[in-house]
């Protein structure tokens, strides 16, 4: 066959998908002068396409040295430095390709795919703002564009764009799943759930669209559909921890215990959760070992004093244990975890290596079978302090009722902060008629810049301020122990007024975690503990006047 009409038959086959006959074709040309070039560059597409990027570079490189000039060349080598993961390179090859050729939509399109893998998301969405001022029918330049934009937390310019890659092409379902992330984003859930259906009504296989559906449907309280929905992506992509994690807790809040422990655990796969602090295998439950059990506390104070009650039933069936958790705890466990305490360690990673066996706390639950019928109620297992030290002693006021106050969570938690916290000027006024006939002394227990919240009370009477006093969750519990009521909201002082047996009042997020289950007033964790819900999200209005009655109701 003559050369060029078998380059030309190659062409042919290579835009015909039949990308091994092309090669065949072409690799006996690629170094005749008049198509080392072309056929170079065919080479290397092909090689690509067949899975053989590594091999590809160098038949584009020896075309581009042929022929410098050529656009199409050097955005192909540009596409497979790309796959390679070689993106850095990559930006430069498509950056010389728009120097070459300004109206090449594709090579900005390509750029700003690149440039989002090195998470340069506004050189990015430079880039697909660019394909389409060339292309403004370029649905996946709108698409890529939309999650720049999502990502820079720029919302409406992120749905306009998801809109427009819709009007573009419909039938794509990573478009419709990411425009459900993007109205998630905005809280907008109806928006979301319509978003993930559309894409599962496209591709009822889609894995990420059943992930997020599930996630949505959870937040509305939807949670028989959320868990149908979050099984469903489970089964379609195994590799989905998130996606157990999320079915895990979503079990957890309506009390399927047994099955949520399980999915619970897959934590510990997830790269921003829990990180164990050994390489060997995590404790089974198996009762027949040697040496110490080492159980690591993890995540937050509250979990560690909500699950520090498995400590005493692990040594109760003949275990040696040692307990690492976090300084502020150790002293608390230590003097207060009864009926018996295990060694407790601070938990520094590097001081952990001696031990064999290990599991993380909030592990034992799954281990230990525990139900909702057999969650262990165990009142008091922390018991009160001792010897209190005489900075630490209330002042008791004859026949008032002495009642702790935390009304903010920890900052550090970010992402339930603002949800969690209410404003103390919503709360406080409620006591002002009691403390005004001496009958409520209010004792404040918060710590951090939301003390500062008391100013304007602080000279008044039956107010005491903790704040700075308390240097340990040891000092807490003295302070606790000595009050007749703790009203909070969801943060490590519930648990440990709750763990202590003290009558806790627990104001709740509608949102509330999942230990807190739904539609409770009481939890199967602390029998002296009463709920008090949000009526819907950031309705702390609805959560004080409840508190409110309740207070009347106490008091006459």
């Amino acid at each position: 066959m003559d050369p060029k009409a078998q380059a030309s038959r190659a062409l042919e086959l290579f835009h015909a998908g039949q990308f091994q006959e092309a090669l065949d074709l072409a690799i006996p040309l690629v170094d005749l002068p008049d198509l080392v070039a072309e056929m170079g560059h065919l080479q290397g597409a092909c090689l690509h396409q067949l899975g053989r990027s590594e091999e590809a570079v160098v038949p584009v490189r020896r075309a581009i040295a042929a022929d410098a000039n050529n656009a199409s060349y050097i955005n192909t080598l540009g596409v497979i430095l790309r796959k390679l993961k070689r993106s850095e390179q990559a930006v430069r090859a498509y950056q010389r390709v728009i120097a070459l050729d300004p109206s090449f939509a594709d090579a900005y399109y390509n750029c700003g795919n690149a440039l989002s893998e090195l998470k340069r998301l506004e050189a990015a969405a430079e880039m697909f703002r660019g394909c389409l001022e060339h292309n403004p029918r370029h649905n996946s330049a709108h698409h890529n564009l939309a999650n720049s934009y999502r990502d820079l937390r720029q919302l409406d310019l992120a749905l306009e764009h998801y809109r427009l890659s819709d009007e573009c092409q419909h039938h794509n379902p990573d478009m419709h799943c990411n425009w459900g992330l993007a109205w998630q984003l905005q809280e907008r859930w109806d928006k979301a759930i319509d978003a993930f259906e559309t894409a599962i009504n496209l591709k009822v296989d889609h894995a990420p669209s059943h992930i997020n559906l599930g996630g949505a449907l959870a937040v509305q309280e939807r949670f028989d559909e959320a868990c149908a929905a979050l099984r469903r992506g489970v089964e379609l992509d195994q590799t989905c921890n998130d996606a157990k994690f999320n079915l895990g807790l979503t079990l957890l809040t309506i009390g399927q215990y047994e099955e949520g422990w399980k999915f619970y655990d897959t934590r510990l796969s997830l790269p921003d959760k829990v990180r164990p602090p050994l390489a060997t295998a995590i404790w089974d439950g198996n009762l027949d070992i040697e040496g110490p059990l080492l159980v690591w506390a993890e995540q937050g104070y509250g979990d560690n004093i909500q699950f520090a009650r498995y400590l005493p039933i692990l040594m109760e069936l003949g275990l040696q244990v040692t307990c690492a958790t976090r300084p502020s705890l150790m002293e608390l466990f230590r003097q207060c975890l009864q009926p018996a305490c295990p060694a407790i360690i601070e938990h520094k990673p590097a001081d952990l290596q001696a031990f064999t066996h290990h599991v993380p706390l909030l592990t034992l639950p799954r281990i230990l079978k525990t139900s909702l019928e057999t969650v262990p109620l165990m009142p008091g297992y922390l018991k009160a302090p001792t010897a209190i030290p005489e900075r630490l002693k209330v002042a008791r006021q004859p026949f008032a009722l002495h009642i702790g106050l935390v009304w903010a969570s920890g900052v550090d938690n970010k992402d339930m902060y603002a949800d969690k916290s209410l404003p103390l000027e919503l709360l406080l006024p409620i006591f002002d008629e009691w403390r005004n006939d001496r009958l409520v002394s209010l004792h404040s227990l918060q710590v951090g810049v939301d003390a500062q919240q008391l100013d304007p009370w602080r000279d008044q009477w039956g107010i005491t301020d903790w704040n700075g006093r308390l240097e340990s969750f040891l000092d807490t519990a003295c302070v606790l122990s000595q009050l007749d009521l703790v009203i909070t909201v969801d943060t490590a002082v519930a648990h440990l007024a709750g763990g202590l047996d003290r009558p806790t009042w627990l104001m709740l997020q509608h949102n509330a975690d999942f230990r807190w289950l739904r539609g409770r007033s009481d939890t199967p964790w602390y029998p002296s503990m009463s709920l008090f819900r949000q009526s819907k999200l950031g309705d702390w209005p609805s959560a004080v006047a409840q508190l409110a009655d309740r207070l009347k109701q106490l008091l006459g």
